[in-house]
């Protein structure tokens, strides 16, 4: 079964929080929010996951680059520009 986590936007409301890092890079309990995030996904079994962002999205790739998520696909379809939820939705196909 497949996932879409939407984690584009700049994070205006989080700063300066987010000047350095986006939204799901912000750390909550040790670790980043998006990787709370899978790991909720993966708990009931979610194994296809999509992330679409745009802003820092090599922070995120980064991220789960070296995390062994055993039979977990991460993938990261490119987003040049903000394409807004829906759209992000359909690109994540």
């Amino acid at each position: 079964m497949k996932a879409v986590i939407l984690a584009g936007g700049f994070g205006t409301r989080l700063r300066p929080l987010t000047f350095t890092k986006p939204k799901p890079m912000i750390p909550l309990v040790n670790k980043p929010v998006i990787e709370h995030v899978v790991d909720y996904l993966v708990s009931y079994g979610l194994n296809d996951i999509v992330v679409t962002t745009t802003f820092f999205r090599e922070m995120i790739m980064e991220h789960f680059r070296f995390r062994n998520r055993g039979d977990v696909r991460l993938s990261y379809p490119p987003e040049p520009y903000p394409l807004g939820t829906a759209g992000s939705v359909k690109n994540a196909g």
